[in-house]
């Protein structure tokens, strides 16, 4: 019953125009990052690794606001609720659409940013190798153009990561990191939901993704209050020594704290809920 709840949702989910909004996404992250990359690959006469384009992606103090605010605007409507709500429920229970919801959100974010590894990927392919480890582009860029020290290429993935973790090793961490993280900001809308306050939970989602973004850019201490920064692999580690200043669990338990907060509010709220009062049918 409850993988029948999130397949109906995810349908619903993957048939709504508003995902072409991750395609406009995708031009940006193409122009913004993959382009850039691959032109600086062929100034240098080298290829790239093939995850490094995605690791650029998601490890990006800018980026970090854009992923995970279009994924807010796909999101927005969750959970899809019209005139037949009630008579669902009925059906299957409070609780089976709880966990369906969750389960949901599980598939929704695991393919939204599996969406973006792929594509990331296939655009890349013919330009890079497989090889786990990084490439002379990410490594060695600024001693082969000394005067480009303000390119955008070694900001793009900096000495934090590539003297601390393989490229494999990152995209496992990063992809975990960030699905933790967009896991957290569905829940807050399903407790904004079943409180009556969608739209104040789309505002909260943004402040949140904006100045905990906005932290991580101005190094703050204050940004770990925040997801963003628990999100980004390279924050974790020291500027100079090859050790973790803020330890990667310290952020798995973070996330997981707020996960299980996050979804019994929303448990004891939706039970509360009355669903008999949505009567805006589904276009």
């Amino acid at each position: 019953m409850i993988r029948n709840v999130a397949q109906t949702e995810y349908i619903k989910w993957i048939c709504n125009p508003r995902i072409l909004i991750f395609m406009i996404l995708y031009v940006f992250l193409y122009d913004y990052i993959i382009q850039e990359m691959l032109k600086a690959a062929h100034k240098m006469g080298e290829m790239l690794m093939v995850f490094e384009p995605f690791i650029a992606m998601t490890n990006s103090s800018l980026l970090i606001m854009v992923i995970p605010a279009v994924f807010i605007v796909l999101v927005s409507d969750f959970p899809k609720t019209d005139g037949n709500t009630m008579f669902y429920i009925s059906r299957v229970g409070k609780n089976n659409w709880m966990f369906g919801q969750l389960l949901f959100g599980i598939m929704a974010a695991g393919s939204y940013l599996m969406s973006i590894l792929v594509i990331s990927v296939t655009l890349v392919v013919r330009y890079s190798f497989g090889k786990n480890m990084w490439s002379n582009v990410i490594t060695s860029y600024t001693k082969a153009f000394p005067n480009e020290k303000m390119a955008r290429i070694p900001m793009l993935v900096n000495g934090k990561l590539y003297n601390n973790m393989t490229p494999v090793q990152t995209v496992i961490l990063t992809i975990t990191l960030l699905m933790l993280y967009l896991i957290v900001m569905e829940l807050m809308l399903l407790v904004s939901f079943s409180v009556g306050k969608r739209m104040m939970g789309i505002l909260i989602s943004y402040t949140i993704i904006g100045v905990g973004s906005a932290l991580c850019g101005l190094k703050s201490k204050i940004q770990w209050v925040f997801p963003s920064a628990h999100s980004i692999a390279w924050l974790h580690f020291d500027d100079v020594l090859r050790i973790q200043k803020f330890k990667i669990s310290y952020s798995y338990i973070y996330f997981i704290v707020l996960l299980i907060v996050l979804f019994a509010v929303s448990l004891v709220t939706v039970k509360r809920y009355d669903f008999a009062k949505i009567t805006d049918m589904e276009d």
